[in-house]
C-alpha cells in the first residue's frame, strides 16, 4: 500500500510552515556535515537561475491536542536552513556565484530587479511526504534509495563537495561545449552523463593557470580553488572558447576519424595550441601565435599524427614520433609524459 505522495511547494508554503510552527527541522535525521559559505550562496544561485535542486523528503505528522499537521524534514534540512536564512537576511549570495544579485541580502534585491523576490518566494521544491511513518520505515526508505543509487565517480565526488567560482566555470564550459565533445566523440554522450566533459575541462583549464600537471592533481586543484581563486574567469573563459574555435577552424571536418579524438591526445593539442596563443608556465618552447593565415598549412601537418598512429613499421617514424606514439600509449596522465606530448605537437605545426 503506497504511504507517500510526491508533491511540489514554493518557498513561501515553507516560510508559512515555519512561522505557523508546523515546521520541524528534527536534529534525529540531521547529516553531520554543516553547509560552507558557498555552498549555500551556490544553492541560492541555483534557485535564482530557475534550475531544480534535489528532492525533499519530508514525514507529515498529525498532532492530535493542536490538530495541526506537522511536516518534519527527514532529508533536505540544510537546503531548507538555508534558504530560510536567506529569506531572512542570514546571508547574501557571493559576488563569485551571481553578479546580478551578488552581495546583496533578500530584502536587497528588489534594487536590482523588482520581480526577483517574488520569483524566489514561488519557487517551487519537489517533495516526498512519507505519511505517519515510523522511524524504522523512513530508515528502510532511504537504505532502499540508496540500493539504486550509481556509485559517484571521482569527479561527481568532487562536484559534490565544491562549490567555488572555478567548479562554476569549469561546469560552465564543459556544457557550453556539449555538441562538440559529442560530435567528435572525444567524450560519449554516456560519459557525458558521468561528467567526463567537465572532468575533462577542469584538467584544461588547471593546464592553462598552472601549467601541465598530472590528471591526478585535479582533486586536489579544486581543494585549492575552494578556499582562493583570484583568476578572471571571463578572461579565462574567453581564451577557452578560442582554443576550441582554433581547433574548429583547424579540422574542418571535424576530429571524430581523427587520432586526435582519443581525449588524452586532445587534451595535448589544445595545451599546445593555448601555448602558442597565450602561453602555458612549463612547456618550454617560444610562443608563436597563430594567424589565419597558418590554418591550413598547420592542418597538413597534423595529418602527420594520422599516420604515426597508423603505421605498421616502426621504422618508417623518426625518433620523436617514436617517443610521442610511446607517450600516447603508457603513463598518458602522467606530468612528464603529458608535456613531452604537446611540446612535440608545438613542433610539429611550428
Amino acid at each position: 500500500m503506497k504511504n507517500f505522495d510526491s508533491r511540489t511547494y514554493s518557498i513561501n508554503d515553507f516560510l508559512e510552515w515555519s512561522e505557523n510552527d508546523q515546521l520541524e527541522l528534527s536534529p534525529k535525521f540531521q547529516r553531520r556535515s554543516v553547509w560552507t559559505d558557498t555552498a549555500r550562496s551556490f544553492l541560492m544561485d541555483t534557485i535564482i537561475e530557475g534550475k531544480p535542486i534535489p528532492k525533499v523528503f519530508i514525514r507529515q505528522k498529525l498532532n492530535p491536542q493542536t490538530r495541526k499537521s506537522i511536516r518534519e524534514v527527514v532529508d533536505g534540512q540544510q537546503r531548507l536552513r538555508t534558504i530560510m536564512s536567506f529569506m531572512k537576511d542570514g546571508f547574501a549570495i557571493n559576488k563569485k556565484h551571481n553578479k546580478k544579485y551578488g552581495g546583496l541580502y533578500f530584502s536587497e534585491l528588489n534594487q536590482v530587479d523588482n520581480e526577483i523576490q517574488s520569483l524566489i518566494l514561488n519557487y517551487e521544491i519537489s517533495v516526498d511526504l512519507l505519511v505517519n511513518m515510523s522511524d524504522p520505515d523512513v530508515l528502510d526508505v532511504f537504505s532502499r534509495l540508496n540500493s539504486y543509487s550509481v556509485t559517484l565517480n571521482d569527479q561527481e565526488k568532487i562536484n559534490a563537495n565544491h562549490f567555488s567560482e572555478f567548479k562554476k566555470l569549469a561546469d560552465s564550459l564543459a556544457h557550453k561545449n556539449n555538441e562538440f565533445w559529442i560530435e567528435n566523440k572525444i567524450i560519449s554522450e554516456q560519459n557525458v552523463l558521468r561528467m567526463m566533459d567537465v572532468q575533462m575541462t577542469a584538467d584544461l583549464l588547471i593546464g592553462v593557470i598552472e601549467g601541465i600537471r598530472t590528471k591526478k592533481y585535479i582533486k586536489k586543484a579544486y581543494e585549492i580553488y575552494e578556499k582562493e581563486f583570484n583568476e578572471d574567469s571571463d578572461v579565462l573563459e574567453e581564451r577557452f572558447d578560442s582554443i576550441i574555435e582554433l581547433v574548429k577552424s583547424i579540422f574542418s571536418n571535424g576530429l571524430s576519424k581523427r587520432a586526435f579524438r582519443r581525449n588524452h591526445v586532445f587534451y595535448s593539442l589544445f595545451l599546445s595550441l593555448y601555448h602558442l596563443q597565450y602561453g602555458i608556465p612549463n612547456i618550454d618552447r617560444p610562443r608563436t601565435p597563430i594567424e589565419p593565415s597558418d590554418l591550413a598549412k598547420i592542418s597538413q601537418k597534423l595529418e602527420r599524427i594520422d599516420f604515426v598512429f597508423g603505421e605498421e613499421d616502426k621504422n618508417n617514424l623518426d625518433e620523436p614520433e617514436k617517443q610521442f606514439l610511446e607517450d600516447c600509449r603508457r603513463a598518458t596522465t602522467d606530468t612528464p609524459v603529458r608535456i613531452r606530448r604537446s611540446e612535440f605537437l608545438i613542433d610539429v605545426m611550428v
